[in-house]
């Protein structure tokens, strides 16, 4: 495999599961703040972006005890079913029918504090004290760990862009700023419920009802939950991409819950940098630079940040801000 089909592979991977990069990356210059040891997450939140109402994707994780575990393992090798990921861009229009492939959430993991997360060894070179600690249920399970720590101690963005792997509230609050490089950024995550332990994709036929464009710049940085006994996210830039909030609704007696839901879709805008062995070219019987658009959800936990400036005709997070008077305090 040569290092851009590696390249390709990876991000395959993440669209499907998630996968990390550098612990803890560059932030942006900002003023300084206290830290949640003392203030309540959402209040550090605001702190340090005081323009960005918080996603509710995070805040559900606040409300997860660090003694939460997230034993789910993603599967990476089917290729059929990494095809069914994708889509063309044209099927983003209201009333257009799909069936989409969504990664599946099935826990909530704990979103740690920075001195909780630092205090905890993440290295593959620690691979058997951090297996020892957490005690995974399964070989699978394991594997997985291994792989979020490899993945995170050696990105692969592809060429132009960039990742790294936020492991604590701080690094998530700051991280995808430092990426897009602006401190004056929205976030946005979907609505969707939890999954059944044991769901593979989210899957059956729903109507495209509205299609909101989140921001006009080419540019936007996605953020995926990775399996990990707690929160650890791979944030990367997208460019050129375009990004919406896609509202579904379930086709009539089809007997898929919920009813409706909102979901994140990414559009890649350039397909020129791909392996010709992407299972979505191969698929088609497609060339990379063939098509000018390919898109894909995210899942529930994922969240997509924009640069505030470029905003689209999108809802903030959620519709409304998570309120300050939400006080559960890291002690």
């Amino acid at each position: 495999m040569n290092n851009m089909d590696a390249i390709v592979s990876l991000v395959i991977l993440l669209l499907v599961s998630g996968a990390g990069a550098s612990k803890h990356a560059d932030q942006p210059a900002g003023p300084a703040v206290t830290s949640p040891r003392t203030m309540a997450p959402v209040e550090y939140w605001q702190a340090v972006l005081p323009e960005t109402p918080m996603p509710q994707a995070i805040h559900d994780l606040l409300t997860q005890s660090t003694g939460h575990r997230h034993d789910h393992a993603h599967s990476h090798n089917d290729g059929n079913k990494l095809a069914d990921v994708f889509f063309f861009q044209d099927v983003l229009r209201p009333g257009s029918m799909i069936t989409p492939t969504i990664p599946p959430t099935t826990s909530l993991p704990a979103l740690l504090p920075r001195r909780e997360a630092d205090s905890l060894p993440f290295s593959t070179k620690r691979l058997d004290d951090i297996l020892g600690m957490f005690a995974p249920t399964s070989l699978a399970m394991a594997d997985e760990i291994r792989w979020t720590l490899d993945t995170c101690e050696h990105p692969r963005p592809l060429p132009g862009e960039k990742a790294g792997c936020a492991t604590s509230l701080e690094s998530l609050a700051k991280l995808p700023a430092a990426l897009l490089g602006t401190r004056n950024v929205h976030a946005f995550s979907g609505d969707m419920p939890i999954d059944p332990a044991g769901t593979t994709a989210r899957r059956g036929r729903h109507k495209v009802t509205v299609v909101r464009k989140l921001s006009e710049s080419p540019v936007a940085a996605a953020c995926h939950d990775l399996t990990y006994p707690y929160a650890v996210f791979y944030c990367h830039t997208a460019s050129p991409a375009a990004t919406y909030m896609v509202t579904l609704a379930a086709e009539d007696g089809s007997g898929v819950a919920p009813a409706m839901m909102e979901a994140l879709a990414v559009c890649h805008l350039d397909t020129s940098q791909w392996s010709p062995r992407h299972p979505f070219l191969e698929a088609h019987n497609l060339r990379p630079g063939d098509v000018d658009a390919v898109c894909h959800f995210l899942s529930k936990l994922s969240t997509i940040w924009v640069p505030a400036g470029d905003q689209g005709g999108a809802r903030e997070a959620q519709n409304t801000q998570i309120k300050v008077s939400y006080q559960r305090a890291f002690v």
